[in-house]
């Protein structure tokens, strides 16, 4: 099919990618995208999160220091394996139809404002599958002079802008974000968004270093629990520059990641069982404060929130959630799937939807958010 038959289209099959900083696997979303008109429907028909091996793993975390010829290798060599993920999810399903991908890619770096790059070779998945992949999303928002981040409010505003609630959809990965929908929003210029700074990614790492790398991340908050919250730390922490930021702004785990972990570990002389579990219980209390922060700092008075609704795997952390809550005490928390969409199938779909927009030629970005100097359309098409 060539571009002008899939751009007639009003109905998509599309396999969406999210790989996201916390390197645990590749979500893939099989999902029918429909345009009537100004609006834009979803359907997730398959999903599944597949967990990556470990020794992959530990080969994607050393991507961030690595050489140009690394760079280089990895780039097809990470596709390749993508592939091989896709095939069988496309197998064990028996998917039939697919019009295209979209692959948010994975990030080796990003620097607000400046570079951003996601490696994964799109041209590899198009030759692959004989369907076209849009890929690097985040690069024509950084050429019209924006952050190249987050990308994920177009989509929060097309599902949520219609309820009349005044929402915060907050995602917590790697890095925590979220997206603030007015219920009078009458564009897309009206809602507000950002990177409030580290999401899991911080306590993953302090988890890896404390196990020697044989656990990723605190389930269900355990360490966390054990642990006291050390206040000293804490107020050390927030003092970091990246909160104090003006809007806009966004972060990765170029700031927020494992050397940053390190050098706190370092400074404040974690050592045993007991340190690090007090440490991890500090760096989950630190996530949730930033975000109510990122709140209270730029968009309390704008704004009363109704409602909170949550996606990404900071969901499944329980002492996490209870910081939040007591912290946003008068909004209700609820789970995306109160709006019938899998939390952790949010990011791969909404990507989906950001491929077909691509297709379809509607911009994506949001000025407003990135600080682009106009909307643009988002992602490379690759045939």
């Amino acid at each position: 099919m060539n571009y002008l038959e899939l751009k007639r289209k009003n109905k998509l099959k599309i396999l969406g990618l999210m790989s996201g900083t916390s390197l645990d696997g590749l979500d893939i979303c099989y999902a029918e995208i429909t345009r009537n008109g100004d609006s834009v429907k979803s359907k997730i028909i398959h999903f599944e999160s597949i967990s990556y091996s470990s020794e992959f793993i530990k080969y994607l975390e050393t991507l961030p220091l690595a050489n140009t010829s690394e760079i280089c290798k990895a780039n097809f060599y990470i596709a390749d394996e993508w592939a091989n993920l896709i095939e069988n999810f496309i197998t064990k399903y028996q998917i039939g139809e697919i019009d295209l991908i979209g692959s948010h890619g994975q990030t080796i770096w990003h620097e607000h404002g400046q570079s951003t790059l996601q490696i994964g070779e799109a041209s590899v998945l198009a030759h692959k599958f004989g369907v076209p992949c849009i890929a690097d999303f985040r690069v024509m928002d950084i050429a019209a002079g924006g952050s190249g981040a987050p990308l994920v409010p177009f989509i929060d505003y097309l599902w949520f802008k219609d309820f009349g609630k005044n929402f915060l959809l907050l995602n917590i990965g790697g890095i925590a974000n979220f997206t603030i929908i007015p219920k009078n929003s009458k564009s897309v210029e009206d809602i507000s968004a950002l990177d409030t700074g580290p999401g899991n990614g911080l306590i993953d790492a302090a988890i890896s270093i404390a196990t020697n790398g044989n656990i990723k991340y605190d389930e269900d908050g355990n360490w966390a629990s054990r642990g006291e919250v050390n206040r000293e730390i804490l107020t050390d922490l927030i003092e970091h520059d990246y909160f104090a930021k003006a809007l806009p702004k966004s972060t990765g785990k170029e700031m927020f990641g494992e050397p940053y972990v390190q050098s706190l570990i370092q400074k404040y002389k974690i050592e045993t069982e007991q340190d690090f579990e007090s440490f991890i219980a500090t760096l989950t209390r630190l996530t949730a404060e930033t975000i109510y922060v990122g709140y209270q700092k730029f968009f309390a008075e704008k704004c009363k929130i109704d409602e909170i609704i949550v996606s990404g795997g900071g969901v499944k952390n329980s002492v996490m959630m209870h910081h939040l809550q007591k912290l946003f005490a008068e909004a209700k928390f609820v789970s995306t799937e109160s709006y019938h969409i899998d939390p952790e199938a949010k990011e791969a779909l909404a990507f989906a939807i950001l491929a077909a927009l691509r297709v379809w030629e509607i911009p994506s970005n949001i000025p407003s958010v990135t600080g682009a100097k106009k909307q643009v359309l988002l992602g490379k098409i690759i045939y």
